[in-house]
Parts: C-alpha cells; sequence; structure tokens
C-alpha cells in the first residue's frame, strides 16, 4: 500500500512548482530584450521582476486549486502537465489550505508593487495579478468564459516580459513587441491544447474554455494554422529585419515539434494516459524552449556584433537554461518510464 504524503509535500505538490522554472526563461526573455536593446543589466530589477513573477504564479496555481475543484473532479483523464496537482481531489488536503495560500500570495504581490519604481510597473504588475486571480475566480471567472485563453497568454507571456523588460529599460523596443507577439501567440496556442485534455471534464463541469466551444475538429484547425502562421511571421520579421536573422533560424528550427504535436494532438481523446501525457509534454514544453531559443539567440547575436553583455547576466541566463534542461530531462526520463510497458514475471504454480 502507497503511503500518503505528509501535509507538507502534499502542500509543495500542491502548487505544482515544477512550472516556476518556465517563469525563469520568461523573466530572461524580458530581460535579455532590454539588453539587447542597449539597456544595462540592473540586478536588482530582475530580483524584483523575478520574484514578483514567482508569486504571481504560484498565486494562480493555488487560486486555480480551489477555484477549479469541481472541474478537476469530473477529469478522469488526468495528465503531468493537464488536471491539476489532484491533491484538492484526492482529500489530501482541504480546500481553504490552497485558497488560504493563495490569499497570502497575493498579499505577497501587493506588497513587491510597493518597490515597482513608477507608476507603469505598477499598473502592469496589477493588470498581471488582476488577470492571473480572476483567471478562474468569481466573478470574472475568465477560463469559464471562453477568456482563459486570452488571460492566461497576457499575463504569462505579454505582461511578464513587458514588466521584466519595463524595470531594465522602460522603452520598449519594435524588436522586444515582436518576439514578445511571437511567444505570445505560441502560449495561446498551447493552451488551447492543454483545454483540449481537459475539455470532458471541463463540459461536465459547466467550464467553457474555447476547447469546450471549439471543440476538438475546430481546435485542431486553429492548432495547425495558427502555428504556420506564427512560423511565417518569424520568416516575415527577419525578411524586415525587425528581428536578427540568427534568432529567426533559431525558431524556425523548432516547428518540428507543433508539426508533430498537430499530428497527434487527437490523443486527447484516447484512453492511452501514457500517449496523452506524451502529447501534453511536448505541446507544453514547444515554448519555452522556443523562449529560450530566442534569448541566447540575441546573447549570441549581440556578441557576434561585438557589443558587450553582463557578465553576471550571462551566468543567470546559462543557470536559467541549465535549470530548464535538467527538468526537461527529468520529464522526458519519466515519460518514458511510463510509456514503457510493465514487465510480466510468471510465477511457478502452486
Amino acid at each position: 500500500m502507497l503511503q500518503s504524503p505528509s501535509p507538507i509535500s502534499a502542500f509543495i505538490k500542491l502548487g505544482r512548482l515544477k512550472f516556476l522554472f518556465e517563469t525563469m526563461v520568461i523573466v530572461a526573455l524580458g530581460v535579455t530584450l532590454a539588453v539587447a536593446d542597449e539597456n544595462p543589466f540592473d540586478l536588482r530589477w530582475y530580483v524584483v521582476a523575478m520574484v514578483f513573477a514567482w508569486v504571481t504564479h504560484l498565486m494562480t496555481h493555488y487560486c486555480n486549486e480551489y477555484f477549479d475543484l469541481d472541474a478537476d473532479r469530473a477529469n478522469a483523464a488526468p495528465t503531468e502537465w493537464t488536471g491539476g496537482s489532484r491533491i484538492l481531489v484526492s482529500g489530501l488536503l482541504p480546500p481553504s489550505v490552497s485558497l488560504s495560500a493563495a490569499f497570502v500570495l497575493l498579499f505577497a504581490g501587493v506588497g513587491l508593487l510597493s518597490v515597482m519604481p513608477d507608476t507603469t510597473a505598477r499598473l502592469l504588475g496589477v493588470a498581471s495579478m488582476a488577470l492571473a486571480w480572476f483567471y478562474t475566480a468569481p466573478p470574472l471567472r475568465f477560463n469559464y468564459r471562453g477568456l482563459g485563453e486570452l488571460a492566461a497568454s497576457a499575463v504569462s507571456y505579454a505582461l511578464g516580459p513587458l514588466l521584466a523588460y519595463y524595470l531594465q529599460g522602460q522603452r520598449v523596443s519594435p524588436l522586444a513587441l515582436s518576439l514578445i507577439g511571437i511567444v505570445f501567440a505560441l502560449q495561446f496556442l498551447r493552451l488551447l491544447t492543454m483545454n483540449l485534455f481537459d475539455s470532458a471534464g471541463d463540459r461536465a463541469a459547466g467550464k467553457r474554455t474555447l476547447a469546450v466551444v471549439l471543440g476538438e475538429r475546430r481546435l485542431i484547425a486553429t492548432y495547425r494554422g495558427g502555428q504556420v502562421l506564427v512560423y511565417l511571421a518569424v520568416a516575415l520579421l527577419a525578411v524586415l529585419q525587425v528581428i536578427p536573422a540568427l534568432v529567426a533560424v533559431l525558431l524556425l528550427l523548432t516547428a518540428g515539434i507543433p508539426f508533430w504535436v498537430g499530428r497527434n494532438i487527437r490523443t486527447a481523446t484516447l484512453p492511452d494516459s501514457a500517449r496523452r501525457g506524451t502529447v501534453t509534454f511536448w505541446a507544453s514544453s514547444h515554448l519555452p524552449l522556443c523562449t529560450i531559443t530566442v534569448f541566447l539567440g540575441l546573447l549570441v547575436d549581440r556578441s557576434m556584433t561585438g557589443s558587450s553583455v553582463s557578465t553576471v547576466w550571462l551566468g543567470i541566463c546559462a543557470g536559467t537554461t541549465l535549470a530548464f534542461g535538467l527538468l526537461l530531462v527529468h520529464s522526458l526520463g519519466r515519460d518514458g518510464r511510463q510509456r514503457r510497458p510493465a514487465t510480466v514475471t510468471s510465477q511457478p504454480a502452486p
């Protein structure tokens, strides 16, 4: 019999801390865009951006666990990347623990707003926290009204890197806006696929995500067509010299991942949980891999032009890439173990 985790272990699992590695990638993108636009790197504001992003991200997790409980209970086929932590569903902690943690983090985020340098930075922070909180919380409940994918994309891959950029440079360039627009679009498409895998439980709980509204066939068509448009936009921006050619080439090299996901996404409706887990893994990992590709490409392009980059920032980017790489390798290994057929050992007849 498996032993139940301790309350502390359950609370940590409830927060789904592994996703905070992606938050590091998002902040690294915003800061690198500022550095690429000739702004000096300021370690203090990087720390503020990072802590605020982590607090907001964790707040979202605990908030969602509480307000999505009915939908998670109705989800009979969760994966490692969708369907919540399952801690509240399993009864390992009372729902009030999750809501209390969300409020504590909300107040911590409000406190961090006080150290922001000006009104614009505070407004970006307030917008991030408001969209994150009302993603599932009433009365707005964006993810129950077909607006969740848009709200979550705005928080993580638009306002997130914009705030990190603004704290470093305060003047956003066409380069920054273009690349943030690219990752924002990719995040929106990713969330469509994530919600598709949760759509049966969401539909039963009255949760109208875009996956529920569009249905499987139209959603898959939207995902495939959207990915084609995003990669065409990357090529066009490179031709117009809005983004560096190196960054565009590196991004284009990642196109095989969404192509594979687009071909296999119908496994969302299949009973093979290991197969679903593999598809959600690659659908989810595609975007942070693209984001790492962008900020590493920007740093290499800057060094090739003879421009200097803070050694401290190069070290932070290397550490961020390594941390996410370790998570990726760990997740790949876990996916492989889940897909490996169980070995049947024959026993001698009595």
